[in-house]
């Protein structure tokens, strides 16, 4: 970890465990933690997702938000149009562009609204391995957000909301603008 702009190539070990479990317990310490909403803003977001809380079972509620990803016309772009202060309800019933955080900012909008404890995580997919020497180059073209959601008995599950509403962006390179 570094607070200065990387002047050369760094190298350094890591294990990746893919499959763990994290916080697998059957409460959360306090969820109110994760359920917090700004107030004032994206009214629309805010009525779909208490809306969604009709749906008794966490895990419909959240397919039925993928769902929306999935089957409305929404794009990935590295240059989406600018939003205002209803940001979450612009992109989701306005502009429908945009890139990764703005498919698990609004993602984790609608999944506190419903009720589920959810919050955006920021990192980084794949990376090149490099068939030479073995080491994985991780570029800053890689970076990625996606959502953990609380489950019951389960802890904190990774949802990649991006990767419903436009697939192409985890196949391809992220570096490169997916048109609608």
């Amino acid at each position: 970890s570094t607070d200065r702009p990387l002047a050369a190539r760094v190298r350094y070990p890591m294990i990746s465990y893919p499959d763990y479990a994290l916080d697998g317990r059957d409460e959360l310490d306090d969820p109110n933690q994760w359920l917090l909403l700004p107030y004032g803003y994206n009214p629309q977001a805010l009525a779909a997702g208490l809306a969604l809380r009709k749906e008794a079972e966490p895990a419909r509620r959240i397919e039925q938000v993928l769902r929306q990803f999935r089957e409305q016309p929404y794009s990935y772009t590295l240059e989406p149009p600018l939003l205002g202060r209803h940001s979450v309800d612009e992109f989701l019933y306005g502009t429908r562009a945009g890139f990764c955080e703005h498919y698990s900012g609004a993602f984790v909008f609608l999944m506190r609204a419903a009720g589920i404890p959810a919050r955006v995580v920021t990192g980084y997919q794949g990376g090149e391995v490099n068939p030479i020497d073995g080491f994985m180059t991780v570029r800053q073209s890689d970076a990625h957000a996606w959502a953990e959601v609380w489950m019951q008995g389960r802890g904190w599950v990774r949802v990649d909301p991006t990767a419903a509403g436009a697939p192409e962006r985890v196949r391809r390179n992220p570096a490169s603008p997916v048109q609608p």
